[in-house]
């Protein structure tokens, strides 16, 4: 990982240089602390967004745009709150529901029926597995 791939730096007619940044030999190399270039909501925008604080005590030159941006989004929330589906579609979902809502029983009260091949196969595997064990204990 520590290859140099700069070309500039492969000349033959230059003497090799060496970079001030580049990590020293047996050195771990470490990440890059990269700092966040984002805005982060104020504690302030926090407690307004809670209802501790009125909106004028938030409302400053360097929140304004995230008051106006929570504000936007309350207003079209509310129109989505207001939605309903439409009248026709409605209809269609009502329309495709059963009339009696059906029974369903539990497995385990349903009549199983076994067929006599199966008993037999299982009969010779329960016979085989005795076999086996009896087999291990005797040795």
């Amino acid at each position: 990982m520590l290859d140099n791939l700069d070309p500039r730096d492969s000349r033959s007619d230059e003497p090799a240089r060496t970079r001030g940044d580049a990590p020293a030999p047996g050195r771990p190399v470490s990440d890059r602390e990269v700092p966040l270039t984002g805005r982060t909501a104020t504690a302030d925008i926090h407690a307004w967004l809670d209802g501790e604080v009125p909106e004028s005590a938030v409302r400053r030159a360097d929140t304004a745009r995230d008051v106006d941006f929570w504000n936007r989004l309350e207003k079209d929330v509310e129109v989505r709150r207001q939605m309903k589906t439409p009248v026709h579609v409605y209809a269609q979902i009502m329309d495709s529901l059963p009339e009696k809502v059906p029974q369903v029983t539990p497995w385990w009260r349903t009549e199983q029926t076994v067929s006599p091949m199966l008993l037999i196969a299982a009969g010779v595997g329960l016979l085989a597995v005795g076999v086996a064990v009896g087999a291990l204990l005797l040795r």
